[in-house]
């Protein structure tokens, strides 16, 4: 459900950030990048180049950024890259 969800809300947006998805569904970062996966993988969404969040300009030659200060960003694809077929296989009652 939360991955429909997810799915709905950055066709909405078009372009979100990890931190957008974190704050909007109240996850922590492992559970929105696990949500992420498999539409990256259905090509859906598309993770695009990372900003870095320090405003001062330029950035690169002052700064001493860790990874930490740079945030993920997705994009949506109406044309996705690859289909992925998940089969579903009915329980057998036992």
């Amino acid at each position: 459900m939360i991955l429909l969800k997810l799915k709905s809300y950055i066709k909405q947006h078009q372009r979100v950030s990890l931190n957008d998805i974190k704050a909007h569904f109240d996850i922590s970062e492992k559970a929105a990048l696990g949500l992420l996966h498999p539409l990256l993988q259905q090509g859906h969404v598309l993770e695009v180049n990372a900003t870095s969040t320090c405003q001062s300009k330029p950035c690169k030659t002052h700064c001493t950024h860790s990874v930490q200060a740079y945030t993920r960003h997705y994009q949506w694809s109406d044309s996705p890259k690859k289909q992925i077929s998940i089969p579903v296989t009915p329980l057998l009652e036992q």
